[in-house]
């Protein structure tokens, strides 16, 4: 059995508007559903005025950063990496998009599927996607040039973070400061750290279609009782459905 407490799960969010509605959607949604299984969830914000680089206030830990896409670098990975290395004593820290929707309790099945019997260094949903079928359930490790985990939701464990924040750079600036996930991603391929790609996380939704769909396959969607899906990106505005059609509300 997987110990939740060893895990800091946080939603990166913003004070800007209107994206400051995604965070709260998550909030009103299945936030308060994955604490009620035990998982430490908390919304991660940029506050570039702080003195310390950390300050955590109940469910929010505040970071200094930008607050804006040129702050998610340090507020979604680099930062939370020196907060949970230094300060705590979490074994992983799942980095979580504020647009996307986790279903609680194939989340757990997840965790605990691929944590309870040993350590995994680096999780998520591969991308590219190279033509896999979005509706099977798979695994698969990769360590590949320029295959990352998609900022949809990763997972890092304290290995890692030890890597990325030793290793981590910004090439192309200001971009790299807007794609945590991509320079996250490079420093796990040089470093040699497999990604375990687990199928339940999907980078897009029917509301916003990335990969090619050559078959007219069209995409799974995870308010669908049936679906293996326990992340999913691209659903803000569309969380209370999908707690509706999940039975989540009476």
């Amino acid at each position: 059995m997987f110990d939740k407490s060893k895990m800091m799960i946080l939603v990166t969010g913003t004070t800007i508007e209107p994206h400051a509605q995604n965070w709260k959607e998550c909030e009103r949604t299945w936030i308060p559903e994955l604490r009620k299984l035990g998982y430490i969830v908390k919304i991660a914000i940029g506050n570039p005025k702080m003195n310390k680089y950390v300050k955590e206030m109940g469910n929010t830990v505040y970071f200094a950063a930008e607050d804006t896409k040129m702050g998610l670098f340090d507020k979604s990975i680099k930062l939370p990496c020196r907060w949970i290395l230094e300060e705590t004593d979490y074994e992983y820290y799942f980095r979580i998009d504020s647009d996307t929707f986790v279903h609680p309790h194939r989340f757990d099945e997840m965790i605990q599927e691929n944590l309870s019997e040993g350590s995994v260094d680096y999780m998520g949903c591969a991308h590219p996607a190279y033509m896999t079928n979005p509706f099977a359930t798979f695994k698969q490790i990769v360590c590949k040039e320029g295959t990352i985990a998609s900022g949809c939701g990763y997972m890092v464990n304290r290995k890692a973070m030890q890597i990325a924040l030793n290793t981590m750079r910004i090439v192309e600036d200001p971009l790299d400061y807007q794609i945590d996930d991509w320079v996250l991603g490079r420093s796990m391929w040089e470093a040699e750290i497999e990604l375990l790609h687990d199928s339940k996380i999907l980078f897009e939704s029917k509301h916003k279609p990335l990969a090619a769909d050559p078959y007219n396959m069209g995409l799974p969607y995870i308010g669908d009782p049936n679906s293996h899906l326990a992340i999913q990106h691209y659903m803000n505005g569309h969380m209370e459905e999908a707690m509706i059609s999940l039975g989540y509300r009476k």
